[in-house]
């Protein structure tokens, strides 16, 4: 087990030393943890090399975020896990309806919901998926520096989505 451990160690470090993985450093409680994330270059290896094209996208630089929305993720079962959408996927779904709206006549609201989102007044769930009963839920890890319009915009888009809503707070 150590010899694998050695194997698993230097593999990383020249992940890191090749620029394919990111090493961070974050506090939890007294210790110093770290953690890694993929690069551009490294999504792109993993594009290449293991077929992984619809993966996550870490939008901070926050391990504890990125941990709890995995551990909620791996926490559904797998067919809930099929239908997980990302933050980025939800924003596609999103601009999806606003075309919608437009195809239904509805230009307007389409626009101030367009304006919304160019000023920060949507923003998207961390993800959103599909539950047992066939209700989407979107859902969101709060951290400490989410600020009230943070939590606004979140649930202004809930609402416009008509989606369930679950949080943590981390």
């Amino acid at each position: 087990m150590k010899e694998h451990c050695k194997i698993v160690d230097s593999r990383i470090k020249n992940y890191v030393r090749d620029g394919y993985v990111e090493k961070i450093l974050y506090k939890n409680g007294k210790a110093i943890k770290e953690a890694y994330t993929l690069t551009r270059k490294g999504r792109e290896l993993a594009e290449r090399q293991w077929n992984i094209r619809d993966h996550y996208h870490a939008q901070t630089k926050s391990p504890y975020h990125d941990l709890a929305l995995s551990d909620k993720y791996f926490s559904l079962s797998e067919q809930v896990r099929d239908t997980w959408r990302t933050e980025s996927q939800v924003r596609e779904q999103f601009l999806e309806k606003l075309q919608e709206l437009r195809d239904q006549g509805d230009e307007q609201r389409a626009n101030m919901y367009y304006d919304m989102l160019q000023s920060n007044v949507i923003s998207m769930p961390d993800a959103v998926y599909t539950n047992e009963k066939g209700v989407e839920v979107a859902y969101e890890c709060i951290t400490g520096s989410y600020g009230r319009s943070e939590m606004l915009a979140k649930e202004t888009t809930i609402e416009i989505m008509n989606y369930s809503y679950e949080t943590t707070r981390i």
